[in-house]
């Protein structure tokens, strides 16, 4: 497992930079339920695949690129994060702070997501199997 703490580069950059700072770690200690963790984690498992393939071709990692977005790391906030060990019955590698936000790979993320349908919806799990 590779989590990163994510240091904005425009952090400290302005009044309004540290008002969106502060709603972007308020928001990262949110608390989903079982439910939509498990939806949420899919929409950003969608989401890197998206920018994957688009990495793939020229014009792709340019938006890529103009995006700011990266084809081997996704951005998660920590909040998240520890539901996301905590809701698989896991022991997080990490001090995780739910304040903060964390870059992971897709990989990792993934084993994450595949871990907590084996312990709340089993039967995504034999879903996700098929598909691969």
């Amino acid at each position: 497992m590779n989590i990163k703490k994510y240091n904005d580069p425009h952090e400290n950059s302005g009044f309004r930079d540290a008002i969106t700072h502060g709603v972007t770690e308020f928001l990262a200690t949110a608390t989903y339920s079982p439910e939509n963790l498990i939806i949420v984690t899919e929409k950003k498992l969608e989401a890197m695949r998206e920018i994957i393939d688009r990495d793939k071709t020229f014009w792709g990692r340019f938006k890529n690129w103009f995006n700011g977005e990266k084809p081997d790391r996704i951005l998660v906030d920590g909040g998240m994060l520890i539901q996301l060990f905590e809701l698989s019955k896991q022991k997080s590698p990490y001090t995780i702070t739910p304040s903060h936000q964390y870059t992971i790979p897709y990989s990792d993320l993934f084993e994450l997501y595949r871990k907590l349908l084996l312990v709340l919806a089993p039967e995504k799990v034999v879903k996700l199997d098929n598909q691969n």
